[in-house]
């Protein structure tokens, strides 16, 4: 046979030719499982599945379409092939349902169980710390979700730590991977937050966060857990038995890590404010204790001048009341100088009185003497002496 040549274009323009002018792929049904169901410009994007295969299904205009992942639905519409991409695609057309998938339902059964033993009650869930020091990541160790948790964890706060325990998130063994990173973590006291990341996935993909040995492990973890699995609208086990359930990794370490350049603008703020109202409150009683002082001041000034007031006028008093004293005591001092004047042996021999003495001593009765005797005569002005020559009784 011989071996014709074709260009990747004429390759992709003969099989779609081929199988648009299939009458029978133009017009039929899918029965399957949603999964990786998205919605993107009013359009939705999945994939039906059942226990051995997958199809890659497009709806245009399906803002209406009510579907999710797990749903078991009908899809009818038509093969298409895209020249450019080179891929297979089921446009569909419309949907009804069929039921529930196999997986989901098992999901939801296992919910409802844990639910019902209070592995998701709100009261159990633990508040996460405001001011995180170290963070615990069970992640894997490559890829982008480490990359944004440690981006916006340095864009938020250069000093916060991070601890990656390296983890499968996906297949065989990842749940136990999961488990042992929690309790690693829970033996760690510097550890303030645990943070269970993984990007978005099918049903299939989230698997080993959908299991019952996860939520224990997230139920006897003494640390706080944040789980971030999946995108915004998938929902796992893990989310129901996590402290705090984030739509995204990025937003996992938002939650977990506090702005440290904000908390550096408010502490400033702060400071700058206590500065304002400590220094507006010395000025105030600066001013208060100057108004105080005058006030004192003034107040002590009128008592020290109505104290001297009042003592000039208890001295005068007394200067008064000591004249009058005085003058009493004059005048009775001079009553007494006459009564002494009079009464001074002076004045008496002034008035022609004598002092005789007789050997000394004064005579004071003619008994005392005797004729002969020499005596001595004191007047006012002088002295003499006699001879008695008579005595007359």
């Amino acid at each position: 046979m011989k071996t014709i040549t074709l260009s990747v274009n004429q390759f992709n323009t003969f099989v779609k030719n081929i199988l648009d002018a299939e009458e029978f792929l133009s017009n039929i049904c899918v029965y399957g499982e949603v999964t990786n169901f998205k919605m993107s410009g009013g359009h939705a994007y999945f994939d039906l599945k059942d226990e051995t295969a997958m199809l890659s299904c497009v709806k245009f205009g399906a803002n209406d379409l009510n579907i999710k992942n797990g749903d078991l639905v009908t899809a009818f519409g038509k093969v298409n092939f895209y020249v450019k991409s080179g891929r297979l695609n089921f446009l569909v057309g419309r949907v009804s349902a069929a039921g529930m998938g196999d997986l989901y339902q098992r999901f939801l059964m296992l919910k409802q169980k844990l639910e019902k033993e209070g592995f998701f009650a709100e009261e159990i869930k633990k508040p996460i710390p405001r001011f995180a020091k170290n963070l615990g990541v069970v992640t894997s160790e490559t890829g982008a979700v480490i990359r944004d948790i440690i981006h916006v964890t340095r864009l938020k706060n250069p000093y916060t730590n991070i601890i990656v325990y390296p983890s499968r998130v996906q297949g065989s063994g990842a749940e136990d991977d999961i488990v042992r990173g929690i309790e690693y973590f829970n033996t760690r006291k510097d550890i303030d937050t645990i943070i269970v990341a993984r990007g978005g996935g099918s049903i299939e993909d989230l698997s080993p966060f959908n299991t019952e040995k996860i939520v224990k492990a997230i139920y006897a973890s003494e640390k706080p857990v944040i789980s971030a699995v999946g995108h915004e609208t998938d929902f796992t086990l893990c989310d129901f038995a996590a402290d705090l359930r984030v739509p995204t990794p990025s937003v996992a370490a938002e939650v977990a890590v506090f702005d440290y350049f904000e908390q550096l603008n408010n502490i400033k703020l702060i400071n700058d404010n206590n500065y304002y109202f400590i220094t507006k409150i010395i000025n105030d009683r600066k001013k208060e204790t100057a108004n105080i002082s005058s006030s004192i001041i003034d107040k002590t000034k009128l008592k020290i001048e109505s104290s001297k007031n009042q003592i000039m006028m208890t001295v005068k008093d007394i200067e008064s009341k000591i004249e009058l004293i005085k003058k009493e005591k004059e005048n009775k001092l001079s009553v007494l100088t006459n009564v002494i004047s009079k009464l001074n042996p002076l004045e008496i021999l002034k008035s022609g009185y004598a002092v005789v003495e007789n050997q000394g001593k004064k005579l004071t009765t003619i008994k005392s003497a005797k004729v002969g005797d020499e005596i001595t005569i004191n007047l006012n002005d002088g002295k003499f002496d006699a001879t008695i020559s008579k005595i007359v009784k």
